[in-house]
């Protein structure tokens, strides 16, 4: 009972994380107008670490576990250099790409992740590669509109989807060894201090424009940054990375949504047919114990127990 506790309220961190994401599209795409990528991403991220700082020294975790501040520095580090390149990577190569071709691209981590976990001696159910499939299809059609051709920058994009694949895995293995709320708070200070490294070299920073962007800002730093990073931390504590991956995924779903209820952007049959395999993916890859060729599957206990 403990397992299934645990890993339901996973799933949910997991799709609130998703969702908070989802509706960060809608604020990156307004604070774009007026503050350069490397500017927003810095500050954001700052922000973020900031609202992390004030949480810890009043949050007090209820088991009395104690961590090693190595595993600390050393996975806020590692996470933080890895999302600062994986942001920054999606930012260069977006300005070449369409949005739509991006976020497609950009999501081929829920490939990635388990493809990773298979190179790291992890076994991966069929049912989790049937969900990817869908996955990959409600993708395109949510995404991608017209054909897809590739360019400079959807190359440079997609070595951004290795980093944020990279960082799944990289928070899977260090969220069980330290504090989720100093882990979050450590990797946000290194990501921001690069990225604010390069505004200040090849962007002109003006304190008037970030406190135009003050809302956008705000939401992302403190929402998307602290609290739905947290979330993701907290969540893969039970969690496998590439369900995690899959669920996380959804954010493509939610940001459709947002654009709709939030910008009146138009919903098209072929999105929401994107959204129903995308929710259908996240479904048979966690609950269908039958496999694509018809054997059923027997849950490994030990991996229930790795959750």
């Amino acid at each position: 009972m403990k397992i299934s506790f645990y890993k339901t309220r996973a799933n949910l961190m997991l799709l609130l994380t998703a969702f908070i994401w989802g509706v960060t599209f809608v604020f990156q795409k307004t604070a774009m107008d007026v503050l350069g990528p490397f500017t927003f991403n810095g500050v954001r991220c700052l922000v973020g670490a900031f609202s992390l700082f004030i949480i810890s020294l009043f949050f007090k975790s209820k088991h009395n576990v104690k961590y090693k501040k190595r595993h600390l520095v050393e996975g806020g580090a590692v996470a933080g250099i890895i999302l600062f390149l994986a942001t920054t990577l999606q930012q260069v190569g977006i300005v070449t790409s369409s949005a739509g071709k991006a976020g497609f691209i950009t999501s081929l981590y829920i490939v990635m992740v388990p493809i990773f976990s298979l190179i790291s001696g992890k076994k991966v159910g069929r049912s989790v590669w049937l969900g990817v499939l869908l996955a990959l299809i409600g993708l395109y059609l949510l995404c991608v509109k017209g054909g897809i051709y590739i360019e400079k920058g959807d190359l440079i994009i997609l070595f951004s989807a290795v980093f944020f694949a990279l960082h799944i895995m990289c928070i899977s293995k260090y969220s069980k060894k330290t504090d989720a709320i100093k882990l979050s708070c450590v990797q946000f200070l290194f990501a921001g201090v690069f990225a604010s490294i390069l505004g200040l070299m090849f962007e002109t920073i003006q304190i008037s424009s970030i406190l135009t962007c003050s809302k956008e800002i705000f939401y992302t730093g403190v929402l998307s940054c602290a609290i739905a990073f947290t979330l993701q931390i907290g969540a893969q504590k039970h969690a496998k990375p590439y369900v995690a991956s899959l669920i996380l995924s959804l954010e493509s779903v939610f940001a459709v949504m947002a654009g709709y209820f939030i910008l009146n952007e138009i919903l098209t049959v072929k999105e929401i047919l994107g959204c129903i395999f995308m929710f259908l993916a996240v479904y048979v890859a966690q609950y269908v114990k039958k496999p694509v060729y018809g054997r059923v599957t027997i849950l490994n206990k030990t991996e229930d127990h790795e959750q």
